[in-house]
């Protein structure tokens, strides 16, 4: 490891200078925000998901489907895998998702983040498998990293809390956070997928957490009928989701945050893809 990366991402020194000065004319992710939101029809995907899984013992989910494109799209769009930390930017190692899992569907059950890493190559099949075997472990388990890491600090009376989190801010910035820390914290992640369709909520737009590094944020939206003007310009009710991305545009431009959404939305309607692994897949630290 070069004495400037970190142990989760590589310092990327063959940018161009205008993206180099990004982290300076704004510092904080707060004012780096730009939003996105995109209306994906649900026919195709519905339609191929009850065809697969029929005859399937551990089936496949839409919430698999979405996992399986996010992490397709961070490979074939390796500059969306970056975040922003010292005034510097750089390429994260791995393709990390965070997400909320609720350990029970009732009101009284509480909720938990689940941080998992996969590989670029994944197919649907790998990780269905593996986020199933996460997800009910995760649900058998009393607390998680972050709930013990929460317990801890608000036991704590506000000054020292406040103390712990600058030096934390201040330990990160110059790399010198412990990776044993990074790995296990959710907010250190590529993507922090919230799925509000769990609770039958419209997708909202999410902010930004200055703690961590997270620069991608994505809301899945509630499954709903609404009218949509079809290939023949014809209006017809279909069923729906809007599904909404937060970046930090300090880590690459607008055209190629709306390039990424293309790639979801298509796999979306074409999911078939996402059963055989990428090929040809770019070098994400070519610009390191």
């Amino acid at each position: 490891m070069r004495f400037h990366d970190r142990p989760d991402g590589v310092l990327l020194t063959k940018l161009p200078f205008f993206r180099k000065m990004y982290p300076f004319l704004m510092p904080s992710r707060m004012e780096a925000t730009i939003y996105s939101s995109r209306r994906v029809v649900l026919s195709n995907v519905l339609a191929w998901l009850e065809r697969v899984n029929a005859g399937r013992e551990d089936k496949f989910t839409l919430f698999h489907v979405i996992l399986a494109s996010s992490v397709r799209m961070l490979a074939m769009q390796p500059d969306l895998n970056r975040f922003v930390v010292g005034r510097r930017i750089f390429q994260r190692r791995t393709i990390d998702i965070s997400f909320v899992v609720r350990r029970e569907m009732t009101e009284q059950s509480t909720e938990t983040i689940v941080k998992m890493t996969f590989d670029p190559y994944s197919t649907l099949e790998t990780l269905a498998r593996q986020v199933n075997g996460s997800v009910q472990s995760t649900k058998k388990s009393r607390t998680s990293h972050d709930e013990k890491m929460s317990g801890i600090l608000t036991s704590m009376p506000r000054f020292l809390i406040r103390a712990l989190m600058r030096t934390g801010r201040i330990l990160d910035y110059f790399g010198l956070l412990p990776f044993s820390y990074i790995k296990r914290d959710s907010m250190y992640t590529s993507i922090f997928i919230t799925n509000l369709a769990s609770i039958n909520a419209d997708a909202v737009l999410h902010p930004l957490f200055e703690w961590g590094n997270a620069s991608f944020f994505i809301v899945i939206g509630r499954k709903k009928k609404e009218p949509i003007i079809n290939d023949r310009d014809e209006i017809q009710v279909a069923e729906v989701m809007d599904v909404t991305f937060t970046l930090d545009q300090r880590i690459t431009g607008g055209f190629n945050l709306s390039k990424a959404e293309l790639i979801v939305k298509d796999l979306f309607q074409n999911p078939e893809a996402l059963l055989t692994r990428p090929e040809n897949l770019p070098d994400p630290f070519a610009k390191a």
